[in-house]
């Protein structure tokens, strides 16, 4: 029986938080300072109080088996994601109605199986000054089903699902130190080093590989993908300019 509570527990407390969006096909975030290059959105305002959400479910698969024995296998879901959003912002607006036309500056609204696109990337600002940016690999599929209104802002609900990519990854993840000055850093590493003599200190015995890797550990790099320093996003403050116009006799 424990016989008291630990301090070590990773808990950390949010002061901010914000969603952003590339609906192009060139997404560019700096890795050394966590910049967003061009093309990336905010999902616009939250209220204070919102959640993020992100339903990653396993399912498990039994087989009986003679001898009152159990094969188990499993299975992964669907991912995904949701938020709070005030509606207003382009980006809403773009998201409810991803086909919409302009005629004599009235907007014409379709109701399609279309639906909007983009890479969602969630900034979350702790307490601490530590920064975390996860983003998207591939594009997710963004819906917002029920529209709300009343005299107060009413949030509306922003479904997310999201999808892996060609080589089974599905999110990257950085943190940033924020300092006193505003400047930013990568949170670097205290744990893991480059050891140049690891040979020379498994030999003399000073170090060891854990029984479970007896065959030694190969590191695995995730694959990273060129990307162009153009961006060909969309232009959410003219989200109607690549929308064909509608037949003079609507």
């Amino acid at each position: 029986m424990a016989t008291k509570r630990t301090a070590g527990l990773d808990i950390k407390v949010l002061e901010d938080k914000e969603v952003l969006m590339h609906f192009g096909d060139n997404p560019a975030i700096d890795i050394a300072t966590g910049t967003f290059m061009n093309g990336w959105h905010s999902a616009g305002m939250e209220p204070n109080d919102s959640t993020w959400g992100e339903n990653r479910p396993v399912t498990k698969n039994d087989t009986q088996l003679t001898g009152g024995q159990t094969a188990s296998s499993f299975t992964a879901g669907a991912v995904t994601g949701s938020v709070n959003l005030i509606p207003g912002s382009p980006v809403v607006d773009y998201i409810e109605w991803p086909e919409t036309a302009s005629k004599s500056n009235v907007l014409l609204r379709k109701h399609s199986n279309k639906v909007a696109k983009a890479y969602v990337a969630r900034v979350h600002k702790f307490q601490s000054g530590i920064v975390g940016i996860k983003v998207s690999r591939e594009k997710a599929v963004l819906t917002i089903d029920q529209r709300d209104t009343a005299n107060d802002p009413q949030a509306r609900a922003l479904a997310i699902a999201y999808d892996n990519g060609d080589d089974g990854y599905m999110f990257e993840e950085m943190f940033y130190k924020i300092g006193a000055d505003g400047t930013v850093e990568q949170v670097d590493p205290k744990i893991f080093q480059t050891i140049a003599d690891v040979e020379t200190q498994l030999t003399a015995g000073t170090a060891f590989i854990p029984d479970a890797s007896a065959d030694g550990l190969t590191a695995m790099n995730v694959a990273t993908d060129s990307v162009e320093s153009s961006v060909d996003g969309v232009d959410l403050n003219d989200i109607t300019a690549a929308d064909p116009q509608p037949d003079p006799g609507v």
